[in-house]
């Protein structure tokens, strides 16, 4: 495979933080290059110098062989290359095909040509979605859609996605990884960046893990098992992570909640807690977990 991107020993510093330590990391074309890390690890910073968003306090980077220097993030998009983060940043007030084409548009639009373009790079994807339509009554997957397309209307050669199923169903999920598969057919380089071991294992060809702003190592994912890479994350083994169930005794009910209502977010929740319990409150972002927690 060609190799798309090289970052070389990038380090970057704020004040007397040093964010990044001198990170080496390269996408070849038609791959999912998973980014790994606990949070604070440097990805995401990482991935800002990529994406023209910030500059390196030293290091190179280098787009099919050739030496950048990206000033801000629409040097980046015009070399190819496209970051969506979780907040999309989308224009909910206009049409799916008018964000496709935002920053793009010229003085006189004709919104059939407009509407027609949007509709085939959509269609590219495998979706049905009116260009007409105003992006904020899609859902969310949809959202998402529409700020791929985006980066397709720019002959994007990477995708940088940033925890893209944090707030997606699991139906939403496999729809996404679908269209991830697409678009390495199509030579598309993946940054793929999630805590999701799971889907990570499933759709990447390599991963590399970060931690404390340096790269721990760079693996083909079908060489390696999650355990390996756990502790390549934390620093230390899986077990480690977890106390023994064995070891603790489970008291008597401390906390008990019945019919829990908090205006149109948390409606009829109930649950308890005893003394020496872990109890899991899990559910997708938007779904009422904090208020119910609170």
């Amino acid at each position: 495979m060609a190799e798309l991107v090289k970052l070389k020993a990038i380090t970057k510093s704020f004040g007397g933080v040093h964010a990044l330590k001198g990170v080496d990391f390269d996408v070849q074309a038609g791959e999912v290059h998973a980014l790994l890390g606990e949070n604070g690890a440097g990805k995401s910073t990482l991935m800002r110098v990529l994406g023209g968003e910030m500059s390196p306090s030293s290091g190179e980077v280098a787009i099919e062989g050739e030496h950048v220097e990206f000033r801000d993030p629409r040097a980046a998009r015009a070399r190819g290359i496209a970051v969506i983060h979780q907040e999309l940043a989308l224009a909910p007030d206009l049409s799916v095909a008018e964000n496709i084409f935002l920053g793009e548009l010229p003085g006189l639009i004709s919104y059939g040509s407009l509407k027609k373009r949007s509709r085939d790079l959509i269609e590219r994807l495998g979706f049905d979605i009116d260009p007409a339509q105003r992006v904020g009554n899609l859902a969310v997957a949809h959202q998402q859609v529409v700020e791929i397309a985006k980066a397709l209307s720019r002959q994007v050669k990477i995708i940088v996605f940033d925890e893209p199923t944090a707030v997606l169903s699991t139906q939403d999920a496999e729809r996404l990884h679908k269209i991830i598969a697409v678009l390495r057919t199509q030579g598309v380089g993946i940054v793929y960046i999630s805590h999701r071991l799971d889907e990570v294992f499933r759709i990447s060809d390599r991963m590399t893990v970060m931690k404390d702003g340096q790269v721990v190592g760079t693996v083909d994912t079908k060489d390696v098992k999650i355990e390996e890479v756990i502790r390549m994350m934390v620093g230390r083994p899986l077990a480690a992570l977890f106390p023994n169930k064995g070891a603790r005794r489970i008291g008597s009910e401390v906390l008990a909640v019945k019919d829990l209502n908090a205006g149109r977010k948390v409606r009829n929740v109930s649950f308890s807690v005893r003394a020496g319990e872990i109890v899991g409150l899990g559910g997708l972002v938007g779904s009422g977990r904090t208020e119910s927690r609170g």
